[in-house]
């Protein structure tokens, strides 16, 4: 019996893998699609035809951005390629989210960091992609700043918005709804790091994350500890 169990991580540890990539490279863009598209009925009548144009132009560039993620992920997009333009991705999504839902994203960060591990890049990702995603479609925020700073022992990342803001002590209002907090929360706790929330009613969120490089590597590439 162990013997089987144990022929079967593989399968199951591969298709976690895959279900981990096309949540983050593919279902963001859909949220993305899904949401612009609502905004873009509910003010339809109020919209100018080249308006009208322009958005369909942006909804139909995301829709193709999201088919070349599905078929990069369908065959088999190793994370160990894309080691050095893991920010380059964040910067190209983050801009599309922009354009697809009319709000001003900035992202602040290094061109790249080579002494981040594959760990410390894909939990980045994943809480960058679900923060910025939470502003716009839960605090209907117009303008969300993405700070990402690597220091000699640590990685800070402070995402801000502007929107609602919400009671950081009540619980979620609706079953699920504190899902991609939680999973945030996980990711950081996971590379012993911290996660925190700065929230109020009508004074928008803030989130800020501190992970040690303790599995960092150095510009050699070998790994490092911080002691």
């Amino acid at each position: 019996m162990a013997i089987q169990i144990e022929s079967k991580r593989p399968l199951i540890e591969e298709r976690n893998r895959i279900a981990e990539e096309l949540h983050d490279r593919v279902s963001q863009h859909l949220f993305g699609i899904i949401y612009a598209i609502h905004s873009m009925k509910c003010g339809w009548h109020g919209m100018s035809e080249e308006q009208k144009l322009e958005q369909m132009q942006v909804i139909q560039e995301a829709a193709a951005t999201a088919s070349r993620e599905l078929r990069a992920t369908i065959h088999s997009l190793s994370s160990n390629k894309n080691g050095d333009c893991w920010i380059g991705i964040i910067r190209s999504h983050l801009a599309n989210q922009a354009k697809l839902n009319g709000i001003d994203i900035v992202f602040q960060a290094p061109k790249s960091d080579s002494r981040l591990s594959i760990h410390y890049q894909k939990a980045l990702y994943r809480i960058i992609l679900e923060g910025v995603g939470n502003a716009i479609r839960h605090g209907g925020s117009s303008r969300v700043k993405v700070d990402l700073t690597v220091l000699p022992r640590a990685v800070k990342l402070a995402i801000a918005d502007n929107g609602k803001g919400f009671d950081v002590r009540s619980k979620p209002s609706k079953p699920g709804s504190g899902f991609g907090l939680n999973n945030m929360r996980a990711l950081a706790v996971s590379l012993g790091g911290t996660f925190s929330i700065d929230s109020k009613k009508g004074g928008g969120t803030e989130i800020l994350v501190w992970l040690p490089l303790a599995d960092a590597r150095d510009e050699t590439g070998q790994n490092t500890k911080s002691g």
